[in-house]
C-alpha cells in the first residue's frame, strides 16, 4: 500500500503520473493500430487479392478476436503476470506483429495477425486496469480521466490514419508498417522506463457500493449494466463501418478532389478521431452540468440517436445513381454525427459500468464490456459484407434502425426506473 500511495501522490497537472504514462502508451498503440486499421481492407484487396466481402469479413473477425481475447487476457494479467508486466509484454507482441507485416508473404500476414490479437488481448484490459488503479476508489475525476484517455486514443487514431494514407501513397505498405513498428518500439521504451509510476497489481477495495449504484437492487444494477453494454455493442457495429464499408464508399462513390488534390480514402478514417479531439474539450467543460440535467443513461441514449442520424445523412448519397460520385459533405456529415454519438456512449458508458460493478466483479464486468465490443466488431464485418452485396440504401436503412431501437430501449428502461 505504501507504493500505491506514493504513485497516487505523484501527480502532474492534478493527475497521477501513471495516468499520463498510460495515456501516452494508448496513443502510441492506437497510432500503430490505425496505420493498419485505416487501410486493412484496401491492403487485403490490393496486396493479397481478397474480394471486398472477404476483406470486410476478415477485418471484422480480427477486430473481434482482439477484443474477445481480453477476457482470458485480463484474467492472465490478474492472476499470473500483473498488469504492469502485462503492459510491457503486450507492447512487445504488438511490435513483433507490425514488424511481420513488412514482409509480403501470406504466412507473415497470418502470423502477424496472431501476434496482434494476442498483444491486443493483454494490452486493452491492462491499460483499463491501470487507469482504474492509479485513482482512489470513488475519485470524482474518474469520468473526466476516461474522457482524457479517450482523447489520447483518438490523437493516436488520427495520426495513424493520416500517416497511413501518406505512407501507402508515397512509400507503399512496407513503409507504412515500418512506421507502425517504430511507434510501438517507442511505447515499449516508455513503459519500461516508467515502471515506477505504475502500480504492480490490484489495490484492496473497501467493498462499498458506488454512489451510482445507491438505491438500485442487484437486478436493476444488472439491467443497467446490460443496457449500457448493448449500447456499446450497437455503437461499435455502426462505427466498424468507418474502417470498412465507408472507406470503400469514400473510394468508389465520393468525389474527393479539392482543387488539384485528391483526398485519400483512408483519411476519412482519421476524421472521426480529429473531431473527437476538437469536441472532447468542450464535452469536458460541460460534462458535470449535462450529467446533472440529463443523466448519464439518457446521454448514452442520445448518443445512439446521433449514430442513427449519421446513416440517415447518407440517404441522399445512397439514392444517387451507381456511376455518379456525390459530394464528400454527405460522408463528412455522417462522420460528425457518429463522433457525437461516440463521445456520449464510449467513455461515459464505460465509466458508469465500472462504477455500477460490484467491487469483487470489476474485472469480470470490464471483460464483459470488451466482449460486447468484440461482438460488435464481428457483426460490423458481417453487416459490411452483406452491404457490399446489397443496394446502398438497404445498408443505410438497416444501420439507421439498429441504434435507434437501442436508444428507445434505454429511454424505456430509464423511464420505468424513474416511475
Amino acid at each position: 500500500m505504501a507504493e500505491i500511495d506514493d504513485i497516487r501522490r505523484g501527480r502532474s497537472g492534478g493527475q497521477p503520473r501513471g495516468f499520463y504514462v498510460v495515456c501516452l502508451a494508448l496513443a502510441c498503440e492506437r497510432w500503430a493500430a490505425y496505420v493498419l486499421a485505416s487501410s486493412v481492407v484496401l491492403m487485403l484487396c490490393e496486396r493479397y487479392g481478397h474480394s471486398q466481402a472477404e476483406s470486410l469479413r476478415l477485418a471484422g473477425l480480427v477486430n473481434a478476436a482482439s477484443y474477445l481475447g481480453t477476457l482470458p487476457g485480463g484474467l492472465l494479467a490478474d492472476k499470473k503476470l500483473g498488469h504492469r508486466r502485462a503492459l510491457s509484454l503486450s507492447a512487445a507482441l504488438l511490435t513483433l506483429g507490425y514488424a511481420l507485416l513488412i514482409l509480403t508473404s501470406p504466412w507473415a500476414l497470418w502470423l502477424s495477425l496472431a501476434f496482434l490479437v494476442l498483444g491486443g488481448a493483454l494490452f486493452k484490459p491492462s491499460t483499463q486496469a491501470m487507469i482504474t488503479l492509479v485513482f482512489p476508489e470513488g475519485d470524482p475525476r474518474f469520468e473526466a480521466a476516461q474522457i482524457r484517455s479517450y482523447l489520447a486514443i483518438n490523437a493516436g487514431v488520427a495520426l495513424g490514419s493520416i500517416s497511413s494514407g501518406l505512407a501507402v501513397r508515397h512509400g507503399g505498405w512496407r513503409v507504412a508498417f515500418g512506421i507502425a513498428t517504430g511507434i510501438m518500439l517507442v511505447a515499449c521504451v516508455l513503459l519500461v522506463a516508467s515502471q515506477h509510476s505504475l502500480p504492480r497489481g490490484d489495490i484492496p477495495r473497501n467493498g462499498k457500493a458506488s454512489p451510482e449504484a445507491h438505491g438500485l437492487s442487484s437486478r436493476q444494477r444488472a439491467m443497467a449494466i446490460g443496457t449500457l453494454m448493448l449500447a456499446m455493442l450497437l455503437y461499435v457495429l455502426c462505427y466498424g463501418q468507418v474502417e470498412g464499408s465507408l472507406v470503400l464508399w469514400a473510394r468508389d462513390r465520393t468525389e474527393r478532389r479539392l482543387g488539384g488534390f485528391e483526398v485519400p480514402a483512408v483519411w476519412f478514417v482519421a476524421l472521426p478521431a480529429l473531431l473527437v479531439l476538437v469536441l472532447g474539450g468542450g464535452q469536458l467543460a460541460v460534462l458535470e452540468r449535462l450529467k446533472r440535467r440529463v443523466g448519464t443513461y439518457r446521454l448514452v441514449a442520445a448518443g445512439l440517436g446521433a449514430v442513427s442520424l449519421a446513416f440517415v445523412a447518407l440517404s441522399p448519397a445512397a439514392l444517387a445513381a451507381d456511376d455518379k460520385r456525390v459530394s464528400m459533405l454527405w460522408l463528412v456529415a455522417c462522420l460528425i454525427l457518429i463522433v457525437v454519438g461516440e463521445l456520449l456512449i464510449a467513455p461515459l458508458g464505460l465509466a458508469l459500468v465500472l462504477r455500477l460493478a460490484p467491487s469483487r466483479f470489476v474485472g469480470l464486468i470490464a471483460g464483459g464490456w470488451y466482449v460486447g465490443v468484440a461482438v460488435g466488431y464481428w457483426l460490423a464485418g458481417e453487416v459490411g459484407a452483406m452491404w457490399a452485396r446489397s443496394s446502398p440504401m438497404a445498408g443505410v436503412v438497416f444501420l439507421a434502425a439498429l441504434p435507434l431501437s437501442g436508444a428507445f430501449l434505454i429511454w424505456l428502461t430509464t423511464a420505468r426506473r424513474s416511475a
